[in-house]
């Protein structure tokens, strides 16, 4: 019964020690964090120059040094089961805990992610994609899932799926949602 109650009820989880930590990323993309260490260095000859330098500077290089520290990831417990998606700045983390007792499958996906650059004499955005592979903690019905690890290495990302599949007591399958009648029953309209 208690499993099932911290499965419906997930803010009675307090803390855990998270056994492993996989980082997933900056929240700020590299461009724009080398746009803002060039924002930083004027933040810091603004406080050498003093006068209004000192009230201009200083929150110009707190931005900067939170956009350089600024990441998530997800922390996993394996005496419990639980996993917490986290967001990083200054050094602390920040995520609730959840318990996987609702999420029996493991499953990797690959995704192509847009990014996205703005030319300055036109009106395009070119578009790079890059192929990304990720873990996934899923429910039964595929429905709802959760962020485990993203790299863009296949070969990774299967191990740590098979590690994490062994170590959690996980199925690991092929990602197949379950359609309901209201999405077949819209696809069958648009025919």
């Amino acid at each position: 019964m208690d499993d099932l109650k911290e499965a419906l009820d997930s803010s009675s989880i307090t803390d855990s020690v998270a056994d492993i930590t996989y980082h997933n990323g900056y929240t700020f993309s590299f461009g724009l964090r080398v746009a803002i260490s060039f924002l930083g260095l004027f933040g810091l000859f603004a406080i050498l120059s003093g006068g209004p330098g000192y009230i201009l500077g200083p929150p110009i290089v707190f931005f900067t040094i939170y956009a350089h520290t600024s990441t998530f990831g997800t922390d996993v417990s394996f005496s419990n089961n639980y996993i917490r998606e986290y967001s990083k700045s200054f050094w602390f983390k920040r995520g609730k805990w959840k318990t996987t007792v609702l999420l029996p499958d493991i499953t990797i996906l690959k995704m192509g992610k847009s990014i996205g650059v703005n030319h300055v004499y036109s009106e395009k955005t070119a578009q790079v994609t890059k192929t990304v592979y990720s873990v996934w903690v899923l429910s039964a019905n595929h429905r709802k899932r959760v962020l485990i690890r993203e790299t863009e290495s296949a070969a990774k990302c299967y191990e740590v799926a098979v590690y994490l599949s062994e170590k959690m007591g996980k199925n690991l399958v092929d990602f197949n949602p379950v359609i309901s009648q209201a999405t077949r029953a819209k696809r069958y309209e648009r025919h």
